[in-house]
């Protein structure tokens, strides 16, 4: 029973409630004081100085009666230092602040989101207070009550430090920005909305005021060719659903993902880009020489009914539309625009609690990257361009219709790089003829990147991606400070870029499992691999994750040489922490291998299928520490240039990559390969194999593509960063790679080699060079039990790691130091996978003499 009453007070008070209790004592307290100010009368104050306590108290009677504050004398001497002291009345804003806090703490809301509006308001009040003490200093306008004496002083300063017409620009100027940062809006959007806004009343009143005229006109037997654009729009305005049987001007749709806008936006940018469309048309026919396009209807339209004009044959017309193909209505037809909405921002701080959520006991004290060590987006993203996406509408079209292919629908998907025109031909018409006239459009478009989908899979249409006029830049801190990025559950996540559906494209690098990248020289291929690794430094901790960086261009991954204590992993002996020489790269490979071979025996004596199973039973406390069991990070080896590597040792290189790349995925050991040159002798059919992730970016001919890809396509890529993923599927994706700059990796190396970190890099196993020894073992060297370790050896005739580990309880690491040391000495024969290596020595006697001669 005494334990059921003690539990329920604890129950009781748990966090959530506390808050809640919080939350109600600051609305509360905001209550009072915002009735203490509002109810504040001058004269309370005077009352309040006349009393001491024994009048205070004397309930019924006495000066305290003459108070007229709601809360009494306990709100006339608060309201008294809010209004006189403050800054007047203006110091309710500080009550609304309390009692926003109250409610949010009450809901269990985050605070985060209010506190930059509080820091306006606050703003803002200090603001208001400072110009009405100005108005009550210069002109005594206003009283001292709405100014407090804070207002007052601030007026005061600004009076006597910039002179009578100071005050005004600084205030005024002020009064501007605080506007600003209260509504969220900028001046330029505020005026050009006002002008839209404007003309939309103009274009509607002049429709309504013309289409009146037509039908007077009409009815006289008068035509005006005002009036008749006037019927046209009406008509729009009045029946935007209307088929494609009869001539009408384009409009144009913007789409989000949450909602449509409101209908009279899109009629008024639809209206303006009529008009505008029918100015330039007759200007440029007017310019060759002909009638403007107006008259030519006039008169057609005259025509039918009989009347004749001398010099125009409506049979034998070549105006404006006479040498088009009856479907040419096609050019017409609405199109809807589509531009995805950016992923939600994350914000710095729950960033930083999602990656500490990671973190468990750490080895080392450690701080994450910031988001400011990144540059900040210049603009939010480029604007659409309406009058591009019209025109290149409006080229497919009739492009398509002068070959004879019916298009019954479109639509556009503005991307960062490209816009995607998804078509719906007619049901007769056959895919391979789209695809046919590739060239052609090319050529009348005039741009270089079209690539034609045939079909859009999933989907009954054809897609046509072309590149935009203006591409918009992706900042890799637009993708890092989203909750897609902060919230992901990856173990390794990389966010490449953003689709052209402007969403943040994501992978995990754990479960690709390798990632083989090509591309031409400037394409953007050593900017994603910079996106790669910076993707992981904002996310794994050192404790976690582990580079093996292999650069033969010596200049491309050398600005990561700063964080080698903390993130890289080399061999004991290597020359320096980036592997820049071809002759060691082979070392280091096969060194990995070893490491692979390693954890796959820690796998078998933990009775685990994968690296995440077992760091988790490590964890938990079930393995020994003293049998070799350690925690594994993950180890990505980036593989800067390829084909240098192949033309220097060949079928060598190849082996490793290969046996890396077809066992390593349950141990976490993951490979990020790039070549400039995607020829097969490069990237060998025994490497594709066990790459399926590819990535590709502009290459120089179809072939290159055909060899990275397995398919066209990425010959006819943009450059700077566009590109085409395929995740081992059909479908192929098209990204725009996220832009890194050498100021940005620079800093975040900074950041992380100033940190304190481990005593030395990751060390990889050592193996034996290509000689098949790894040198003479000096006597200062060897271990303090290596003699003892011999004797096990030779006395069971079994050189393996596991009989040391049983027979001299050491540790894995430690076992296989004295296996390398013995295999050095001659002792036992060299690593023969997963069976135990061979003894060469026969007895004791033998080991014996062999050891006074190493002792020698």
């Amino acid at each position: 029973m005494k334990k059921k009453a003690n539990k329920k007070p604890r129950d009781f008070f748990t966090f959530e409630r506390k808050m809640e209790m919080l939350g109600i004592i600051l609305i509360a307290i905001a209550a009072i004081l915002a009735i203490s100010i509002i109810t504040y009368r001058s004269e309370d104050f005077a009352i309040i100085q006349s009393l001491d306590l024994r009048t205070l108290l004397d309930f019924g009677q006495g000066p305290a009666l003459r108070i007229q504050n709601g809360l009494g004398p306990l709100g006339a001497y608060m309201s008294h230092f809010f209004v006189q002291v403050l800054f007047g009345y203006f110091s309710l804003v500080l009550v609304f602040v309390v009692m926003l806090y109250g409610w949010n703490i009450l809901r269990h809301k985050d605070l985060k989101v209010i506190h930059l509006k509080s820091l306006y308001a606050v703003f803002a009040m200090i603001l208001a207070a400072s110009i009405m003490g100005w108005l009550h200093n210069e002109f005594e306008l206003v009283s001292v009550d709405w100014a407090g004496s804070s207002g007052l002083a601030i007026a005061y300063i600004l009076r006597a430090l910039t002179g009578q017409y100071g005050p005004v620009i600084i205030l005024g100027s002020l009064s501007i920005i605080a506007v600003i940062l209260l509504t969220n809006r900028d001046i330029q959007s505020a005026i050009e909305n006002l002008k839209e806004m404007r003309d939309g009343f103009v274009s509607l009143f002049r429709r309504r005021r013309d289409a009146g005229q037509g039908v007077d006109g009409a009815r006289s037997g008068r035509s005006d060719t005002k009036s008749r654009d006037a019927r046209e729009e009406d008509d729009d305005f009045d029946s935007p659903g209307r088929g494609r049987g009869g001539e009408r001007p384009e409009e144009v749709e913007l789409l989000t993902e949450e909602d449509k806008r409101k209908r009279w936006e899109r009629l008024v940018l639809s209206s303006r880009q009529k008009e505008e469309e029918r100015r330039r048309r007759e200007q440029l026919e007017t310019a060759e020489g002909r009638p403007p396009r107006a008259v030519l209807e006039k008169e057609k339209e005259d025509d039918k009914t009989g009347a004749a004009r001398d010099g125009l044959d409506p049979a034998g017309d070549e105006g404006i539309d006479g040498d088009r193909d009856p479907k040419s209505g096609d050019s017409d037809m609405d199109i809807t625009v589509y531009r995805g909405t950016p992923e939600e921002e994350a914000g710095k701080r729950k960033l930083e609690s999602e990656r500490a959520k990671k973190v468990e006991k750490p080895l080392i004290k450690y701080k994450f990257p910031t988001l400011d060590l990144l540059d900040k987006p210049p603009n939010e993203g480029n604007e659409v361009n309406y009058e591009e996406i019209n025109r290149n509408k409006m080229v497919i079209l009739d492009k398509l219709n002068r070959h004879g292919i019916e298009i019954t629908g479109i639509e556009a998907i503005v991307g960062p790089t490209v816009t995607l025109y998804e078509l719906q031909p007619a049901p007769d018409v056959k895919i391979s003829r789209i695809e046919s006239y590739a060239n052609d459009l090319k050529m009348a478009m005039a741009t270089k990147g079209l690539r034609i989908i045939a079909p859009i899979p999933g989907k009954s249409a054809v897609g046509i991606e072309v590149p935009n006029k203006n591409p918009e830049i992706v900042y890799i801190r637009s993708l890092i400070n989203t909750r897609k990025f902060a919230e992901t559950k990856m173990a390794l996540p990389v966010a490449f870029g953003r689709t052209i559906e402007n969403e943040v494209f994501m992978v995990d690098l754990a479960k690709l499992p390798h990632l083989l990248m090509a591309g031409a020289t400037g394409s953007g291929k050593t900017v994603g691999i910079n996106t790669i690794i910076t993707c992981l430094l904002y996310k794994c901790h050192p404790d976690d994750l582990k580079f093996v960086m292999i650069d033969p261009k010596k200049i491309e991954l050398s600005l990561f040489r700063n964080i080698q204590n903390h993130y890289l992993a080399t061999l004991p002996n290597a020359s320096e922490p980036i592997i820049t020489d071809t002759s060691e790269v082979l070392q280091t490979l096969n060194s990995v291998c070893k490491e692979m071979d390693n954890r796959y025996e820690m796998l078998k004596m933990a009775q685990v299928r994968d690296i995440v199973s077992y760091n988790v039973k490590y964890k938990s406390d079930v393995l020994e520490a003293d049998l070799g069991h350690r925690y594994m990070p993950y180890i990505v080896v980036v593989i800067d240039e390829l084909a240098d590597l192949m033309l220097t040792a060949g079928k060598q290189i190849e082996e490793p990559i290969a046996r890396i790349a077809q066992l390593a995925r349950a141990v976490g050991i993951h490979l990020v390969v790039a070549t400039q040159r995607p020829s097969v002798n490069v990237i060998t059919g025994t490497i594709k194999a066990n790459f399926p992730s590819r990535v590709a970016y502009r290459v120089a001919s179809k072939i290159d593509s055909r060899t990275i890809l397995d398919t066209m396509g990425a010959d006819q890529l943009v450059g700077r960063g566009d590109m085409l993923y395929n995740g081992g599927g059909i479908n192929m994706i098209r990204l725009q790679n996220a832009f890194v700059s050498t100021e940005e990796v620079e800093r975040i190396n900074a950041y992380i080699g100033q940190q304190t970190g481990y005593p030395h890099p990751y060390y990889l196993p050592e193996v034996e060079d290509e000689n098949g020894q790894t040198g003479m073992l000096d006597k200062s060297e060897r271990d303090e039990r290596f003699e003892e370790a011999a004797k096990v050896v030779v006395l069971h005739q079994q050189g393996s790691v596991s009989l040391l580990q049983r027979k001299m309880k050491l540790g894995y690491n430690r076992a296989g130091r004295l296996i390398d040391q013995l295999y050095t000495a001659g002792i036992v024969g060299p690593y023969q996978g997963s069976t135990a290596r061979e003894v060469l020595v026969e007895d004791e006697e033998q080991l014996q003499e062999l050891l006074r001669e190493l002792d020698e």
